[in-house]
């Protein structure tokens, strides 16, 4: 069976607190509250990457689906999200995310904009890191 919600934010300082929430009422509604931190966790990076990096909505979904929770936020921006070369100043949130989830990506939509997403295992998480 398979589980989605979305929600559209503001474009505001609060979005990433409202996604957060959010978030949590999902995985408890969901019975995966184990997974909250994490998902938590990305989803206010990818909704903070939304509004520093574009001039879009983030437009948040989640999705459970055979044991693995997507997270994905949608923006209108065509520019890819990618992790930043080593010695740059800020630029962490992606390589948290990356550290947090199974995996992540970024899909072109349609329309012009990007999809940024990533999954979380809701039954055995993997390590932080990659080898």
């Amino acid at each position: 069976m398979r589980s989605s919600a979305e929600i559209v934010l503001a474009r505001s300082p609060e979005a990433p607190r409202a996604a957060r929430r959010f978030v949590s009422r999902v995985c408890v509604d969901w019975r995966i509250a184990g997974l909250t931190a994490e998902a938590e966790t990305v989803t206010s990076e990818l909704v903070e990457n939304t509004l520093e990096h574009t001039e879009s909505i983030p437009k948040l979904r989640l999705e459970l689906y055979r044991g693995l929770l997507v997270i994905s936020v949608s923006d209108d921006s065509p520019h890819p999200a990618y992790i930043r070369a080593g010695g740059t100043t800020g630029g962490f949130g992606m390589v948290l995310v990356e550290r947090t989830a199974r995996d992540w990506g970024c899909t072109p939509s349609p329309d012009g904009g990007k999809t940024v997403w990533a999954r979380l295992a809701s039954r055995s998480p993997r390590p932080y890191g990659r080898s």
